[in-house]
């Protein structure tokens, strides 16, 4: 078996997976609305053109639609966004709606599956287990927000993947590849890294393998960004750290602000400023590295070359020729038209 050979032609069904069949030309009568037309799909009311009579096979179709097992379905869109992530999440904002089951859907459902792998492996407790206490006063505004967040590590990786939005919108704006997204587009192309990001959350549920969900998570993410924008290998690397260094940056900042407006009203003044002073330095760590990245890939004007003077022929070259002009031309003329001096 030849393995470059089939690399390429995996690479080419990345580029274009998709293929359409082209509908005949002979004349149907829809069962709905009883319109005659030509095509796939009745021109007034939508309805496909091979609708039978119902079967058991509709019933199964029925049943599998509530899960998106239809056509264009949910595994289908799960097995594109793994296998070719970038360029799935590139045709669907490029407007290609119909090759994805509907995004935020797909997130729903996912999530929802994901919870259930989370209670049956019983992965509920998690990460934010730290016990607050200041001065003997418990702040049960953050124990409670730290218990959401181990009860439910699926939403909680949505929400912090939904910090990536501003950083990406920024830092990726003139790419080669989806030049000058916008936010609504940017905010699809977070809740389709957020439908792999949940189902690599379940693969840590079962296996508990941490470094390794871990790099793998980096690693679809990266390759996200490459095929989805165009960078190069370096270009797509120190962007991408620091579209996540913004992202953390901003849950900080976040965080901060949240702490010293519930340590403000428990008299916990010293605790709270050193908050608002370990918030200032966050913010503008953020600002500038977004100002940075999006200086640097901004295009810059081609530099247009000054403009040669035309060197002038000198005057030792041209009198001979202005010369014989001028004995020529005096030569045809009659002979009363001749100045005296010539006559002399």
């Amino acid at each position: 078996m030849d393995l470059k050979k089939q690399y390429h032609r995996f690479r080419q069904w990345q580029l274009d997976p998709f293929e359409y069949k082209y509908s005949s030309q002979e004349p149907h009568r829809c069962n709905n609305c009883g319109n005659e037309y030509v095509g796939n799909f009745c021109p007034m009311c939508s309805q496909k053109q091979n609708v039978g009579p119902i079967t058991w096979k509709s019933v199964i179709q029925s049943i599998g639609e509530v899960w998106g097992l239809h056509n264009r379905s949910l595994l289908y869109s799960v097995v594109q966004l793994f296998l070719r992530p970038g360029y799935f999440i590139s045709d669907y904002i490029s407007g290609k709606k119909q090759v994805s089951f509907p995004p935020v859907k797909m997130l729903a459902l996912v999530a929802l599956l994901g919870m259930l792998v989370d209670v049956l492996t019983g992965a509920v407790v998690g990460i934010f287990n730290y016990d607050f206490d200041f001065q003997g006063d418990k702040m049960l505004f953050l124990d409670n927000a730290f218990e959401w967040m181990n009860t439910h590590p699926d939403l909680m990786s949505i929400i912090i993947l939904s910090y990536l939005i501003i950083p990406v919108y920024f830092i990726f704006r003139f790419a080669p590849r989806n030049t000058r997204h916008t936010l609504p587009q940017g905010f699809f192309i977070q809740v389709f890294s957020a439908v792999i990001f949940l189902f690599l959350n379940m693969l840590y549920d079962i296996t508990k393998m941490g470094w390794f969900v871990f790099v793998l998570s980096v690693a679809m993410l990266y390759v996200t960004y490459r095929q989805l924008f165009s960078y190069g290998i370096w270009g797509t690397v120190w962007r991408l750290v620091s579209t996540l260094t913004c992202a953390v940056l901003s849950f900080v900042i976040l965080l901060f602000v949240d702490f010293s407006i519930h340590m403000f009203p428990a008299g916990m003044q010293d605790e709270a400023m050193g908050f608002v002073v370990l918030t200032v330095p966050c913010v503008i760590a953020c600002v500038l590295i977004l100002w940075i990245s999006y200086k640097v890939s901004k295009p810059r004007p081609p530099k247009t070359m000054p403009q040669s003077v035309p060197v002038e022929p000198t005057t030792i070259e041209a009198e001979p020729e202005s010369a014989a002009i001028a004995s020529a031309e005096q030569k045809s003329q009659p002979e009363h038209k001749k100045s005296p001096e010539a006559k002399a």
